[in-house]
């Protein structure tokens, strides 16, 4: 009764208008209700989600995130997809419907080719396990870790905090940074007036201390010896291998040891810079003659 009373309100105070204004308030419903369904629906699903990461037997984490993240896209989706065919059907009536095909279907093909393009390439990226969430990924110039996956689109964030938004329809190539272990190549320019021996000796202890502080290393560091032979000096290598994304932190700590072992060891390393300017300050070859 009370339904019927306020439609009677309505019919009172926009008269002529009043079938208009019913549909627009018809359609703006269906709206809010789709967005509130939409909100809802996510935080069921991250809901079921936490479960599914707290259960013991289960997938991988960067998985899980995956999933949640392309279950939230795809009902998103057909959650609006429901919304924009209740309106056009039922709200719109069918008549309406097909004077708007005949008006604006060319335009509603050209967007919905790109669209289709975006959610079929977003599919096979999913299908053929190109990348997940957290991988760290590289699509044209653009680098960062997968933030989010949809259907349509692929988010990426890079060290500065910028996120980027790429549809999937525009993604050619994609190199993962994440797949497979990482090697760690740390080589030292060593002068050849220093002794090699002592020089090889101090790298092994850092081998061994590197070692002993970081679990992420699949394949203990070890020295190559000399892969180079310079003009005016010798390159000694370290080699390793770790965990994806790991190798950065243990190339870091290899260096700042061999910088502790060689001081103290009182070893030298070749510095270009010093051979050039002792050449200049004895006149010998890259000395400038006296002139400024």
């Amino acid at each position: 009764m009370r339904l019927t009373h306020f439609m009677d309100k309505l019919k009172d105070i926009f008269g002529d208008f009043y079938q208009p204004v019913t549909v627009v308030l018809e359609i703006l419903g269906i709206i809010l209700l789709s967005m509130i369904l939409v909100k809802v629906g996510r935080f069921a699903i991250r809901k079921l989600f936490e479960k599914r990461r707290a259960f013991k037997y289960t997938a991988d984490n960067k998985r899980l995130d995956t999933m949640y993240s392309l279950t939230v896209s795809v009902y998103r989706y057909v959650i609006y997809i429901i919304a924009g065919v209740v309106i056009l059907s039922d709200v719109l009536k069918s008549s309406t419907v097909l004077a708007a095909a005949g008006i604006g279907g060319v335009a509603l093909g050209f967007g919905a080719q790109s669209l289709i393009k975006d959610m079929l390439a977003g599919f096979f990226i999913i299908f053929e396990n190109q990348y997940v969430v957290g991988d760290l990924i590289t699509i044209d110039n653009m680098n960062g870790t997968v933030e989010e996956m949809e259907l349509r689109v692929t988010k990426i964030r890079n060290y500065n905090g910028d996120l980027y938004i790429i549809p999937n329809g525009e993604i050619k190539k994609v190199t993962n940074h994440t797949r497979g272990n990482k090697a760690v190549i740390v080589d030292i320019p060593v002068a050849y007036s220093t002794d090699l021996g002592k020089a090889v000796d101090a790298a092994n202890r850092v081998c061994t201390r590197v070692s002993g502080e970081f679990d992420t290393i699949v394949e203990p560091p070890e020295v190559l010896g000399i892969t180079e032979l310079g003009k005016d000096s010798m390159n000694l290598r370290i080699m390793a291998r770790t965990y994806p994304n790991e190798q950065w932190a243990v190339e870091r700590r290899i260096r700042m040891l061999i910088r502790e072992e060689f001081g103290r060891d009182n070893l030298e390393f070749f510095e270009k810079n010093k051979i050039v300017a002792e050449k200049v300050c004895l006149g010998g070859e890259g000395a400038n003659d006296g002139k400024v």
